[in-house]
């Protein structure tokens, strides 16, 4: 590949002329990423790569999300589990209401159970928010969307059956009033 020039910068090929002529020159190399991962499933600390927490993270590779139980009465959506499958299979379940809106630091670790890769923070938390777990932000945000609109739904019915027994109520009430 040839040199070239992007923005402000100057992209050399590995056997550019430039290098040859500066041979003092002491490239830096460019390093996979690795984190640290406490990995339940083989019982041991070790670190990953970023190939390997991409592969498993809990917000990668979502195929399906369900929740598990509805309570139409309160349609609370943040006290009930979401059942995520993934494209290879595997499942987890999270609490709703443990994924924050907003967010926060990039966590700095990893735990790992049952082929997923979580995020953690410093004392092992769980860390479920914008910054880190993004698909599982829009996942509550989608069912809080959900619940409101089913719940605006309900109270325009509501207020549609008490028009409607007043309306019925003034009728009976007319007809007591008229001739007999």
């Amino acid at each position: 590949m040839p040199d070239k020039l992007r923005g402000n910068f100057l992209i050399v090929d590995s056997d550019s002329e430039l290098i040859a002529e500066l041979p003092d020159l002491n490239l830096p190399s460019l390093e996979a990423h690795t984190y640290p991962l406490l990995d339940d499933d083989l019982k041991e600390c070790r670190i990953i790569t970023e190939d390997e927490l991409e592969a498993s993270y809990v917000d990668n590779n979502i195929d399906v999300f369900q929740l598990q139980e509805i309570d139409w009465l309160t349609l609370d959506v943040d006290n009930q589990y979401v059942t995520i499958t993934y494209d290879g299979g595997d499942q987890t379940s999270v609490l709703l209401g443990s994924i924050e809106y907003g967010g926060g630091g990039r966590v700095e670790q990893y735990a790992k159970r049952n082929n997923i890769i979580y995020p953690i923070d410093a004392s092992g938390h769980l860390k479920f928010d914008a910054t880190n777990t993004p698909q599982l932000v829009a996942i509550r945000t989608w069912y809080y969307n959900e619940a409101k609109r089913v719940n605006d739904e309900h109270l325009e019915i509501a207020e549609m059956v008490h028009a409607f027994s007043e309306a019925i109520g003034e009728l009976g009430h007319a007809s007591h009033l008229g001739p007999h």
